[in-house]
């Protein structure tokens, strides 16, 4: 047994003594190796130089291309109804898409300046409807409530849903004509995120000219069969008409730009005779009005207005009899200027907004408007 461990021990010293020399072995090998490539000198080698330049061409080449893409590489997709549509990724380097996502990027970030918010990628920052809140807040003067940060899925989509809802009211844009909808903007798809972006730039005037005709490739894939085809989305029409006649509609100045400039001495005749109209109409249900800005801001006065005027009932469903929150008396004066447009007169230069922010002017040219239509009823 003794002898039989000692012989063990032995076989395991020598397998030591082995490992040993050949690591020192080695090591020498290695050492002499690294001074003879010290003492040759530079390596010769021309492959690790030529690779590395290829890397900092393609690094180079990837910087020169991330100012065109950046803002609209995250297109998502609609997966709703029978299809599945996403953008080409031809439509994605065509530069008048490029050039629109641009400029209306551009755009919200100068709304949203004194916000200090900064847009950087179209699809990713408007898909949660934190952003899309702060600009309808911007540019419509309206309040949304609950402007806390959505952390869930669940929760953001009722955010955007809200906010949505929002546009779409200040927007008057038909049913038929929307088209966005929650789950296409919290998915991120391009042409959804561009048509609403467009009819926002449209309504409240974008400063620069939108390139005009664009249109989107998209490839629409039937879930059922998985057959892919190649459908056009048009963006934009003739934008330059549509920058002109906003422009044109903005600079048109009109009889109370001419008052309140150049006549300001007649502004209260004018107060005069536009009340004693008003009150003759309103009291025949026992109303009145002592204070124009005031009296009209919430909308009830002009709905019951045009209500006696033409004869109808509105129903107390469909408006607020008595609004404290803005978006009801906002409500109120959008109703009152769409029963004018019913009745066939010309959309007052003016926005619901205005008349809820108590603008002097837009609601004396609202009020000039009823009268001019139906001062022939009061005796």
């Amino acid at each position: 047994m003794d002898n039989s461990i000692s012989n063990s021990t032995s076989s395991l010293y020598s397998q030591s003594s082995m490992y040993s020399t050949s690591s020192m072995y080695t090591h020498t090998i290695m050492k002499t190796s690294s001074e003879d490539l010290a003492a040759r000198g530079p390596s010769k080698d021309p492959i690790p130089k030529i690779l590395s330049k290829l890397d900092e061409l393609e690094r180079e080449k990837e910087e020169a291309l991330r100012p065109l893409t950046s803002g609209i590489m995250e297109t998502g997709m609609d997966e709703s109804g029978d299809y599945k549509r996403q953008v080409s990724n031809e439509s994605l380097k065509d530069p008048q898409v490029q050039a629109l996502s641009q400029q209306l990027k551009e755009w919200i970030n100068d709304v949203l300046t004194d916000d200090h918010i900064v847009v950087k990628n179209l699809c990713e920052d408007l898909s949660d409807g934190q952003v899309l809140s702060a600009l309808i807040e911007k540019l419509a003067s309206a309040k949304i409530e609950h402007k806390e940060v959505a952390q869930s899925i669940a929760s953001q989509k009722a955010k955007l849903t809200e906010v949505l809802n929002q546009i779409n009211y200040h927007l008057q844009v038909a049913d038929d004509g929307i088209k966005w909808n929650v789950d296409n903007i919290h998915n991120k798809y391009l042409i959804s995120v561009l048509h609403l972006l467009v009819a926002l730039a449209r309504h409240y005037g974008i400063p620069r000219r939108l390139p005009s005709f664009v249109k989107i490739q998209v490839l629409q894939i039937t879930k059922a069969t998985q057959q892919t085809e190649t459908i056009t989305e048009q963006i934009t029409g003739d934008e330059e008409r549509e920058h002109y006649n906003f422009a044109a509609r903005q600079q048109e100045r009109d009889v109370f730009d001419t008052l309140f400039d150049s006549a300001p001495d007649k502004l209260n005749a004018v107060k005069g005779s536009l009340m004693a109209f008003a009150n003759k109409q309103l009291s025949q249900i026992n109303r009145g009005c002592s204070n124009i800005e005031e009296d009209f801001s919430n909308g009830v006065n002009l709905v019951v207005m045009m209500s006696l005027a033409e004869g109808y009932y509105v129903p107390m469903y469909s408006f607020s009899m008595e609004p404290t929150a803005y978006d009801h008396k906002l409500h109120n004066v959008t109703l009152a200027l769409n029963l004018m447009q019913e009745a066939g007169i010309p959309r007052p230069k003016c926005t619901a907004e205005s008349i809820v922010s108590k603008d002097l002017k837009s609601t004396l040219r609202v009020l000039y408007a009823i009268y001019s239509k139906y001062k022939h009823l009061v005796k």
